[in-house]
């Protein structure tokens, strides 16, 4: 069942100052890795560039989108968390959001002297299905 963000958590994702990471499992272990591209284009969908060195990540929500199974998103600013359960939906490797964040990041590219579309591979589509709110008290 989709759940949408509210305003105040959608903001939260889309604002660069936050944490943001995403967790998914594998049969022997959990996996967690900070996602900067992570973000909500609209209250219904999460999103996130697939970069270069997150295969277990792209491994594990395929996995995860076949078995019917859900990862988690967390973003974090200051004292204000919200986990986000989310349903993998489909991995693109063309998409205006993904255009977007490439262009976004080509000055990084160029520092490391590399393609940004070797940079950014593709971009994961996330629907999310629960929020808790995790803040300190």
């Amino acid at each position: 069942m989709v759940k949408s963000l509210p305003k105040n958590v959608q903001d939260l994702f889309n604002d660069r100052e936050a944490i943001k990471v995403l967790a998914t499992h594998s049969p022997s272990s959990m996996h967690v890795v900070p996602l900067a591209s992570l973000m909500a284009p609209t209250p219904d969908l999460i999103v996130f560039a697939r970069g270069y060195p997150n295969k277990e990540t792209h491994e594990n929500l395929l996995k995860v989108k076949g078995n019917g199974e859900l990862a988690s998103a967390l973003v974090i600013k200051g004292g204000v968390a919200y986990q986000v359960r989310v349903k993998p939906l489909e991995y693109q490797t063309s998409s205006p959001i993904l255009d977007r964040v490439r262009e976004t990041a080509k000055p990084i590219a160029d520092k490391l002297k590399v393609s940004v579309n070797d940079l950014f591979l593709g971009l994961w589509t996330l629907q999310p299905v629960e929020i808790i709110d995790q803040s300190l008290s």
